[in-house]
């Protein structure tokens, strides 16, 4: 997971070891919020970092104290941090500054920590901290390199910085503060600490390690005696899902977070440990409100791109030579391979995973199937997954009771009340009317589920789905685009000539992630850019001074929805205003995204300087990108049977896998399927089921590819023979 509003995860031999130098410190060193002179370096005694509070907003400066020291037999080092004051021998941190979940680093603002949460449920040993610093020296770091890609100097004038840290303490996330809130964030990789400490930082949070450090944490020295509150191996898992954030920063940092966030948690299942849990459970309950490749940030989102990525590993061979189970060993072949070389594809998005599979079938000969493919393909896999099939079964897991107990179909019945389930014919009226009919809008590479039983013995089915989707410019065929990509700063200039005192003005849309990206205007002022306050025709500044977790440090910032409230209005177009300052030379836009999740973006349109038509293009190495805001829509809809519907014909429509499971697969904006004999699918226990999805990817910089499109169907009774 990256630093941002993050659920948690549902889920070899150190050189040296230091015991004891968290006892070492006063009891409850205190936070600062200027930065200290020097922040130390990787290895030292004490660092101090500076620690942004995710939920309340606002960073201030705790002192961190090593605990841990090992090398890696490749010669990296390997430290791990708490919290200075934090005691190791089994009590509870009671006054830890960043330990203790009563501190409170801004007791001034609104937000009070949960009263419910007690210093007992952080208590740390050093014989976790041991253990846990073994598995990265011993195995986490190798397997992590071996499959994905090296880490590096955080600092390329610091040698020693290609060191990795790990800091332990209690994250400021929802939770902590609302004792509503059930999930907490498990660890984070956040890129700003290269830049701020010069070193390669992951983070764990220090919740309930009793029960959830070792494979099985109820026969270790730390046990609670209490099995049932076991969760073996998750700060493993979680180390090893952030430890791939730190390798993509190097590899590609402006992935988008579906892939990277799928291969972090590649990198926990190719270490071996158990993925099982709320990312597949959620994924399941949760599938039709969930988008594959338009990251939302939830436990369900984690468990799409996971699973698709799994699909992906297995289909390929796994580790080759037929074993679909990890050995921790990168075998250079099969599934290895191609997720090696998605990890290091730098096209992004879906467009990436095909230049990769390309790729790898370039290299070994195979023909493996497209990603589109073996996307329609997983989403039958997440329905059918039957252990007997070669082509739709998830081999490494059983999607049910040994995977959290839900399934697609229990979750339709029993969590949705029976949604996208319908009994006999379904003509017009009916159908309309059916409340337990879902919306039919689609989301980028979503999928909906919609079974039938008894509908009619000769019945076809019509579909038809938006051919296109769009952000539409204000006016004209095409505005300006601020691009979707993470860790990214695109620019707009303005050519016409401005000076001091000029106005401004411009139409634009946007849907900006609240409080951690921002759009800009700025000025060129005696050869340094500044931001510029916006205003609204009335006056009103819509531009912010809030920097909530450090990425608005200039000021003036753009963030949230256009014309309405975040996440709740749609974007709409709003005319925004700038004076430019004394002294302004030029002026242009800047988008600037941080890691991690991304919404639509920002549009901009009708540029003006006062009043006068503008003229405006993209610049430097990310310019902004002149589009018609179309997206084309890519229909898939998948008939899903136990036997043969078309008995008889001989259709390219229809597949078989070897377990006598029947798909007739349509790629088309709209159109009718052949007849289909349903009586095979007739009865009490049978049935069929129509799987819809859209698959739109952007084959040109201008494309979009994450917007909603609507859709329909019927299914019709024939009437009479064929």
């Amino acid at each position: 997971m990256r630093a941002k509003r993050f659920k948690r995860l549902a889920a070899c031999t150190a050189v040296a070891t230091l015991f004891g130098l968290g006892l070492a410190a006063p009891a409850s060193a205190d936070h600062v919020y200027d930065p200290p002179t020097d922040l130390g370096s990787a290895g030292d005694t004490t660092i101090w970092v500076p620690i942004n509070d995710s939920a309340a907003g606002g960073t201030y400066y705790q002192p961190f104290t090593r605990v841990y020291s090992g090398t890696t037999d490749e010669g990296t080092p390997v430290y791990i941090y708490v919290p200075q004051g934090t005691p190791l021998d089994g009590s509870a941190p009671t006054g830890v500054h960043s330990l203790d979940p009563s501190f409170d680093h801004n007791p001034d603002d609104e937000f009070d920590p949960c009263a419910d949460n007690l210093a007992s449920e952080f208590t740390l040993t050093q014989e976790q901290i041991t253990y846990l610093g073994d598995q990265l020296t011993d195995q986490i770091v190798a397997v992590n390199e071996d499959h994905f890609g090296p880490m590096d100097a955080a600092d390329p004038d610091d040698p020693a910085s290609d060191s990795l840290v790990t800091l332990v303490y209690n994250v400021q996330d929802e939770s902590y503060y609302d004792c509503a809130v059930t999930t907490y964030t498990a660890g984070y990789f956040a890129p700003d600490f290269m830049t701020s400490l010069g070193m390669n930082v992951i983070t764990l949070d220090a919740f309930d390690w009793a029960n959830r450090v070792g494979e099985d944490p109820n026969s270790a020295p730390w046990s609670d005696g209490n099995s049932a509150n076991d969760r073996p191996e998750l700060y493993e898992g979680v180390i090893a899902h952030e430890l791939e954030h730190l390798l993509m920063n190097y590899s590609d940092p402006g992935e988008l977070s579906w892939v990277d966030e799928g291969l972090a948690d590649m990198a926990a299942f190719l270490n071996g440990y158990d993925m099982t849990g709320s990312h597949l459970t959620y994924q399941q309950v949760f599938h039709r409100e969930t988008s594959l490749t338009r990251w939302g940030g939830g436990l369900e989102n984690y468990g799409a791109s996971f699973s698709y990525f799994l699909y992906l590993w297995e289909q390929a061979g796994g580790n080759g030579g037929g074993s679909l189970t990890p050995d921790l060993d990168y075998d250079g072949t099969a599934g290895d391979l191609l997720i090696k070389l998605i990890f290091e594809e730098e096209a992004n998005d879906m467009a990436g995973v095909q230049a990769a599979i390309d790729a790898y079938n370039a290299q070994t000969g195979s023909d493996l199937r497209s990603a589109k493919e073996l996307f329609q393909d997983w989403a039958i896999t997440m329905k059918l997954d039957d252990e007997d099939s070669d082509r739709w079964n998830l081999v490494n897991f059983d999607l049910g009771p040994a995977s959290g107990g839900w399934t697609i179909d229990i979750a339709n019945d029993a969590f949705w009340d029976d949604r996208g389930y319908y009994k006999g014919a379904q003509p017009d009226p009916k159908f309309d009317r059916a409340a337990n009919r879902p919306p039919t809008s689609a989301l980028p590479f979503g999928v909906s589920y919609e079974t039938f039983r008894n509908p009619g013995p000769l019945v076809t089915l019509s579909f038809e789905g938006e051919a296109t989707s769009e952000v539409p410019p204000h006016t004209g065929e095409t505005h300006w685009w601020g691009g979707a990509e993470s860790q990214s700063d695109y620019l707009l200039g303005v050519d016409t000539a401005v000076e001091g005192g000029d106005t401004l003005g411009f139409w634009n849309w946007h849907f900006i992630e609240e409080g951690w990206d921002y759009g800009f205007v700025e000025a060129l002022v005696g050869g340094e850019w500044v931001t510029v306050p916006v205003t609204l025709d009335d006056g009103t500044v819509v531009s912010t001074e809030d920097d909530p977790h450090g990425n608005n440090t200039e000021g003036n910032g753009i963030t949230g929805t256009s014309g309405g409230e975040y996440f709740v209005d749609e974007p709409v177009y709003v005319h925004y205003n700038a004076v430019l300052p004394d002294g302004t030379t030029d002026v242009r836009f800047r988008y600037s995204t941080d890691a991690a999740y991304l919404d639509t973006g920002w549009f901009i349109d009708d540029v003006t300087v006062n009043g006068d038509a503008a003229i405006v293009s993209g610049e430097g190495d990310k310019p902004w990108i002149e589009t018609d805001g179309v997206q084309d829509n890519d229909w898939s809809w998948q008939i899903i049977s136990s036997c043969d519907l078309t008995p008889g014909a001989d259709s390219d429509n229809e597949l078989i896998d070897n377990a006598g499971n029947f798909v007739y697969r349509y790629n088309e904006d709209s159109g009718t399927t052949d007849v289909l004999n349903t009586k095979c699918a007739n009865g009490n226990t049978a049935d069929f089921t129509l799987v819809v999805s859209n698959m739109p990817v952007a084959s040109d910089p201008s494309d979009l590819s994450t917007l909603d499109a609507d859709y329909d169907y019927t299914v019709n009774v024939v009437r009479g023979r064929r």
